[in-house]
């Protein structure tokens, strides 16, 4: 399977709650924005959809950043859902011109880094569970999609 887009979008709802979306491919994944409205790492003194927004902004800039640095071989993790216990990623691995990507999880709790500043987690993750398939896409496409433009191929 190749994804034909991927994004991670913020769809308000009201509630923080079942409103941030991760498409890859055909298959969809709803999580909560709530851990970017309390995201204390960007501005602090608000919480709202504006606040959430931004956050998500600032979180796929680091995305984007991240795999736009990897080198051939290396991986690199980008968190999409912040859970209490938990969190989920997607785990991507440069391999040419193409990423090896694959969704799974770690026992990170998602109060314990902000997600405006990711920092070295991005890089060393540990306990990433895989869970799913692996898909390979080209990189400029991922990165395209990731910046919410379609991809020149």
């Amino acid at each position: 399977m190749q994804p034909s887009n991927v994004s991670l979008q913020f769809e308000d709802n009201g509630r923080f709650h079942d409103d941030l979306v991760l498409q890859f491919g055909d298959q969809q994944w709803r999580c909560d924005s709530y851990y970017l409205l309390i995201d204390r790492g960007m501005l602090p003194d608000r919480e709202d959809a504006a606040k959430v927004r931004e956050v998500l902004r600032r979180l796929l800039e680091q995305w984007h950043s991240s795999v736009v640095a990897l080198r051939e071989g290396e991986a690199c993790y980008l968190p999409y859902d912040f859970s209490d216990q938990c969190t989920a990623w997607l785990r991507c691995e440069a391999v040419g011109n193409n990423l090896k990507v694959q969704r799974g999880w770690a026992e990170v709790e998602g109060y314990s880094f902000f997600p405006s500043e990711v920092g070295e987690l991005m890089r060393n993750l540990t306990g990433f569970r895989p869970d799913g398939r692996e898909v390979v896409m080209p990189r400029k496409e991922f990165l395209g999609a990731v910046r919410g433009k379609p991809a020149a191929i």
